[in-house]
């Protein structure tokens, strides 16, 4: 056979070190974007957790409005916990009607109320709506007449 020779050295199958490099940063890249992504999800999640709380505490501020608290013209703020903070403007509104009906003949008042809540100094967001109010509730509750 081959009697001068040295025997051929056999290829061993693996990676080289450049493959095994390009691998680990193709990871690191991967693996950063992947942290990236996470990172914007939770924070679009707290946000997100913030704004529902926010709505909530808005409804039941608006709930006990004209039931638990007076409609009173004017500018109120205070507390809900100690993250957020609300602040109420009631404006009296006029009340019209594109059919010339004479709603002034009506026993009501329409009142704007604007609730902004605010949280974490900056963050803050606006409800608007109107409430209408009978004007003579007093004498009806006292069974005067009218």
């Amino acid at each position: 056979m081959n009697q001068g020779r040295s025997p051929q050295p056999t290829r061993q199958a693996g990676f080289t070190l450049i493959e095994v490099m390009a691998a680990f940063a193709m990871f690191a890249l991967l693996f950063g974007m992947m942290m990236q992504i996470l990172s914007t999800s939770l924070g679009n999640t707290r946000r997100s957790s913030d704004f529902t709380q926010a709505a909530l505490w808005a409804q039941s501020k608006m709930d006990v409005l004209g039931l638990e608290e007076m409609i009173v013209p004017g500018v109120t703020s205070g507390q809900f916990d100690d993250r957020f903070s609300w602040n109420m403007e009631i404006t009296e509104d006029a009340v019209f009607d594109e059919a010339n009906v004479d709603l002034q003949q009506l026993p009501l008042a329409l009142y704007r109320v604007s609730l902004v809540v605010s949280w974490e100094g900056n963050r803050q967001i606006e409800f608007s709506t109107w409430r209408s109010v009978d004007i003579y509730w007093e004498a009806r509750e006292l069974g005067e007449s009218l």
